[in-house]
């Protein structure tokens, strides 16, 4: 026999503390009891509960909680509470309550109300997830997971999903991204492959006659480098700015649509933006405009204010002089500040064209509104990819120009050393744009669809294009007013 049927079966003092009694009418009298440890309850509704007499069923009451009655002229004792001192008593459930099994479809004991199963909240977890929204593992409210059916997750995103998303982006379709960068690249490169292989050899001439030979050199050519790898070198420079423009118009499409889930082939990436070519290629040259007009307004400040304090100081006037110089660094400083302003406000015009479909000018004031409020962050975020990307693409380039440089010091006058100088930069560039590019783009475009998320809901038009479960093109990224 147990230690809880003897105290069933046995009489037992009365519990310690205050008794309390019953209300008036309930037809029990105060201060009457019975040794049950919580073992005789019953739920409403079932038979008696055994080694309770009379089959009466009750309930230890709660302070200040009045307990369920007996019916008038029926004798009942009342239940002592378990939770009162009694020795291995176990707290039972509330008076007229049943016992701790649970009932159909609701939770077991110690679940929080209005929780499942598992404790979590209703509607959540494996049995009430929406499509694309996993449990949330502690049973606890809280913010559902987005969805992810690309290489983002559809909501605002953090630095860290910009980057992965990037990466992702290469990763998932190495054949679309690195493949079109690195056929691009490829075309567009020769050029000033050939225009840096002039200038090594010119190079490699200047520097054996100043070995061997200084009195041959001309004092009135102090420049070693002929005019056509000048050319060359500055004309290939252009074009493969053209192929890089051609390549942030592909990639552009390619990760829009890599947001859904969606794997652009090359072809369907160049579909995505033929009739976008022209719009792009102006906007390039917009842009170009913009940044050179910045560039030299900054360079003449410097030159101009430096120039008249150095003129000052020669003639005497060496506190005007030093005042200009100082003024002249101030507005040089003051010009770098709003070059990177503007930058930042435009960065976003490609994403705009490739992918609203807007014209040149549109697609400038389109940008500007919406890095409006967010210049810093972007900025930082623009600025820490830069810096991600120097720093790989030196450590990648190192290699190739170093194995360049030694060809001009070794072989300065071979004839096959300007080939093979430009074959080693061209190699290097080919393979080092291959990555580098698809991955600033990635970023750009991404960084574009998180401020569209932050600013107009777009988060809330991609999970419905997602749930569609069918293909959808760059017209999903239309505003609101257009679409």
């Amino acid at each position: 026999m147990s230690q809880e049927d003897e105290h069933r079966d046995s009489p037992g003092t009365a519990p310690e503390g205050p008794e309390r009694e019953r209300p008036s009418g309930s037809g029990a009298p105060a201060g009457s009891g019975t040794p049950d440890g919580g073992g005789g309850w019953s739920a409403p509704g079932q038979g008696p509960a055994p080694g309770v007499p009379g089959g009466v069923s009750g309930g230890a009451e709660s302070p200040g909680v009045a307990g369920p009655t007996a019916p008038p002229g029926r004798d009942t004792e009342p239940v002592r509470p378990a939770q009162y001192g009694w020795p291995d008593a176990q707290p039972g459930p509330a008076a007229g309550y049943g016992p701790p099994a649970a009932a159909p479809g609701y939770a077991p004991p110690g679940t929080p109300p209005g929780y499942g199963p598992q404790g979590t909240p209703p509607g959540y977890g494996p049995q009430g997830a929406p499509p694309g929204y996993g449990p949330q593992g502690h049973g606890y409210p809280g913010r559902p997971t987005a969805p992810k059916p690309g290489v983002v997750p559809l909501r605002p995103m953090t630095v860290g999903d910009l980057f992965n998303g990037a990466f992702a982006l290469i990763r998932n379709n190495p054949k679309t991204t690195a493949g079109l960068a690195m056929i691009v690249v490829a075309v567009t490169s020769v050029i000033s492959a050939v225009g840096f292989g002039g200038t090594m050899r010119d190079y490699g001439v200047f520097f054996d006659q100043a070995l061997n030979d200084p009195a041959s050199l001309d004092p009135a050519e102090p420049i070693p480098v002929s005019t056509w790898s000048i050319i060359t070198t500055y004309g290939g420079a252009l074009l493969s700015q053209a192929g890089y423009i051609l390549v942030t118009g592909l990639l552009t499409a390619v990760v829009g649509l890599a947001v859904l889930g969606r794997r652009l082939t090359p072809g369907e990436a160049w579909a995505a933006i033929r009739d976008r070519l022209w719009t792009i290629v102006g906007l390039a040259l917009i842009q170009l405009l913009i940044y050179f007009g910045l560039t030299l307004a900054t360079a003449l400040v410097g030159i101009v204010g430096v120039g008249v304090g150095a003129a000052l100081l020669v003639s005497g006037a060496v506190e005007a002089g030093i005042a200009v110089i100082v003024l002249a660094l101030v507005a040089v400083a003051a010009c770098v500040c709003v070059f990177l302003w503007i930058v930042v406000r435009i960065h976003f015009a490609m994403p705009v064209v490739v992918l609203e479909r807007v014209g040149v000018f549109a697609s400038l004031a389109r940008s500007w509104r919406l890095t409006r409020g967010s210049w810093w962050r972007v900025f930082g975020i623009i600025l820490l990819t830069m810096l991600l990307v120097g720093l790989i693409g030196g450590l990648l380039t190192t290699p190739f120009t170093m194995g360049s440089l030694a060809l001009v010091f070794l072989f300065p006058v071979e004839a096959w050393m300007p080939v093979a100088s430009g074959a080693l930069i061209y190699v290097g560039e080919v393979l080092i744009n291959a990555f580098t590019t698809p991955f600033v783009v990635g970023v750009a475009t991404l960084l574009y669809i998180d401020l569209r998320m932050r600013r107009e809901g777009l988060d809330l038009r991609l999970h419905e294009a997602a749930r569609a479960g069918h293909q959808v093109g760059p017209e999903v990224y239309l505003p609101e007013w257009r679409g």
